[in-house]
């Protein structure tokens, strides 16, 4: 009898995949569910920290910040989203108003104020919201009057420790004030306690636009922490006191943003996740566009940049939009902000903390973000990484980013790093086993000034029977 051996060859069956148009993802459905989100299109992420995605070839590290040159030591809240000369604009907070621009922030004499809150441009001059009135000045900051409501005016005393945001319907129409339930307003001769009024004291109202010729008033009841009962009110000034439709909110608002005659709104209804809806008044409702886990931004904290709606999120800036005509809206988190006022008026955003104005600078090093989870075992339990490709924009001096693949468990695969200088393209030959995996990307070795930008992933590899 002939003794044959017989040989058990293991089967290869490869695979491959490619993330393109890493910079149109955004953040995946629901990424703060779990810690390895599966779901999504393959260039959508599961997690980020300070990314610039309103490129649309290639994904980057996100805005750092500069410090304006000048001197502040309150809070700025309201800033005006507009220049209220040529190349300057106006903030206040706290005690003091601040003439700003582009490069400088400088403080001016308005009186004797606390609790500054908004400022607007009416008729030629400048109005500013603070504790319990509004005052006025020239936009040279002449003869400023800080009790003018009050005093010039004739107005009742605004109502302390709630906000008075100010809005202006045209250049010299209706300027109006929230003021807990009701708002005031003045139409250049003629000051009106309630001039709204929302028929329950126990709303108290936190943002306010103009749009398509209507008043939309935003307010909470009982504007605190926890579930609120609110609504979205649309009143047209021109006939009486009470509004023209109302938009019931099963959520808290925090603010209202007019773009291209749309109103935005933000407001929680997911209360148990902590996660915050951006979405759109369509009719008397509400569309919902975008989810993300934060806090509510205040009317003072929204502005847009490059065609992206950008709004504070506590301390980091997220951004919502599509950058340019036929292109897939996302949500992402930009970069870092103050606790204070958020504004565009020189087509840089600026951004307030306690101490200081900043601006949009450079890149930010404290920038990562993580792909989706990819399983790795359709022919077999485990597979192999073969090749990792990177695409990518000229390398600079100092340009450097590093990669982790780690599987769902949290071991790390392979690590490596992209810092040639002039290169465009880098292969990777992990040769590692899994059965999932993601690509995990961190930038804090790199550089401030020269970015590394991701253009697209090709990850090849074979399963193994």
């Amino acid at each position: 009898m002939k003794l044959m051996t017989k040989i058990r060859q293991k089967k290869m069956a490869k695979w491959k995949l490619k993330i393109n148009n890493l910079s149109q993802g955004g953040y995946c459905s629901s990424y703060w569910l779990g810690d390895y989100p599966a779901f999504g299109n393959s260039n959508q992420l599961a997690s980020m920290v300070s990314c610039d995605l309103t490129n649309p070839s290639y994904i980057t590290q996100g805005k750092g910040l500069a410090t304006i040159t000048g001197t502040v030591d309150q809070l700025i809240k309201g800033i005006l989203n507009n220049v209220h000369i040529a190349d300057k604009s106006v903030g206040v907070g706290g005690t003091k108003v601040y003439e700003i621009t582009a490069t400088t922030v400088t403080s001016k004499t308005i009186g004797t104020i606390t609790g500054g809150e908004d400022v607007a441009l009416y008729g030629g001059e400048l109005f500013y919201s603070w504790n319990t009135n509004i005052g006025k000045t020239s936009t040279a900051f002449a003869s400023p009057d800080e009790d003018w409501w009050s005093t010039t005016a004739s107005g009742a005393a605004l109502t302390t420790s709630i906000p008075h945001q100010l809005v202006v319907a045209g250049t010299t129409g209706l300027m109006t004030v929230l003021n807990g339930s009701v708002v005031a307003s003045w139409n250049g001769t003629t000051a009106v306690d309630t001039a709204f009024d929302a028929k329950d004291t126990d709303i108290v109202l936190v943002s306010q636009v103009w749009n398509q010729d209507r008043f939309w008033l935003a307010g909470n009841k009982p504007n605190t922490t926890g579930r609120n009962d609110s609504s979205i009110f649309i009143w047209d000034s021109a006939s009486g006191s009470s509004w023209e439709s109302r938009i019931r909110v099963n959520g808290k608002i925090g603010a209202l943003f007019v773009k291209n005659g749309v109103t935005f709104v933000f407001y929680q209804k997911n209360l148990s996740e902590g996660v915050i809806t951006l979405g759109y008044c369509d009719g008397t409702q509400i569309k919902d566009i975008a989810n993300y886990k934060g806090s509510l931004p205040a009317y003072y904290q929204v502005c847009d940049f490059e065609d992206f709606i950008l709004w504070a999120s506590g301390t980091d800036v997220m951004a919502w939009g599509g950058g340019d005509l036929n292109l897939n809206t996302r949500i992402f988190q930009l970069g870092l902000c103050g606790a204070g006022g958020l504004a565009n008026p020189f087509g840089t955003p600026i951004t307030a903390s306690a101490a200081k104005l900043e601006k949009f600078d450079g890149y930010t090093i404290t920038s990562s973000w993580k792909t989706l989870l990819f399983d790795t075992t359709s022919d077999g339990r485990k597979s192999m990484i073969d090749k990792l490709s990177f695409n990518f924009e000229k390398l600079a001096t100092g340009a450097s980013i590093a990669y982790t693949l780690k599987d769902n468990k949290g071991a790390s695969l392979h690590t490596g790093t992209i810092d040639t200088v002039g290169a465009t393209h880098k292969d990777f030959y992990p040769k590692c086993l899994c059965e999932n995996f993601r690509i995990e990307m961190d930038s804090s070795g790199g550089s401030d000034t020269n970015p590394v930008s991701i253009k697209d992933i090709k990850i090849t590899g074979h399963s193994i029977l």
